[in-house]
């Protein structure tokens, strides 16, 4: 299966290094939602490993009018997994609407997305289990890193697959 990826500004892709080197048991995960896909890489690697995945995105229709369709936020079914790399400006809405659907959460964001007054009270309810901290900065572009440091979220509302607490990868 083959994405087209629309390069947009806010389009920055996982660089592979940064799941592939995650210490999960892949198998334990039959199903599978990446709801902000991009170029698919992250979905073709849920699926080589024998989930039954859905992928949804947010799709720009027209640059001029900024028009949007944020399927994932129409989404209500359940999967075992949702893992993905939000845009920062909504992690926090893909996060509250992603938990109830789910097993397991997995996100990739700034570390510093553990601050900030405005998500004080989504923290409060939400701590995760575990993070993942990448130990060198990914470039998502290809063109270099940015300043921030990253890590995996991981959130686990049933079977506890994933060990707690904060762990480094390269």
């Amino acid at each position: 299966m083959a994405f087209d990826a629309l390069n947009f500004a806010d389009s920055y892709y996982t660089p592979e290094w940064c799941y592939k080197n995650l210490p999960i048991d892949w198998s334990k995960y039959k199903t599978a939602l990446e709801p902000s896909m991009g170029d698919g890489r992250l979905f073709l690697f849920l699926e080589d490993r024998g989930m039954n995945v859905d992928g949804r995105d947010i799709i720009y229709e027209n640059d001029i009018t900024g028009l949007e369709d944020e399927s994932f936020f129409s989404w209500d079914g359940y999967v075992d997994l949702i893992i993905t790399n939000p845009p920062f400006s909504k992690a926090q809405k893909f996060a509250e609407h992603a938990l109830p659907r789910c097993k397991t959460l997995i996100m990739l964001q700034r570390l510093n997305w553990l601050g900030s007054q405005k998500r004080h009270s989504f923290w409060k309810k939400n701590n995760p289990d575990s993070l993942f901290v990448l130990s060198k900065r990914p470039s998502f572009n290809g063109k270099g890193t940015d300043s921030c440091d990253y890590a995996w979220y991981v959130w686990q509302n049933d079977e506890k697959f994933i060990d707690f607490g904060i762990h480094h990868i390269k």
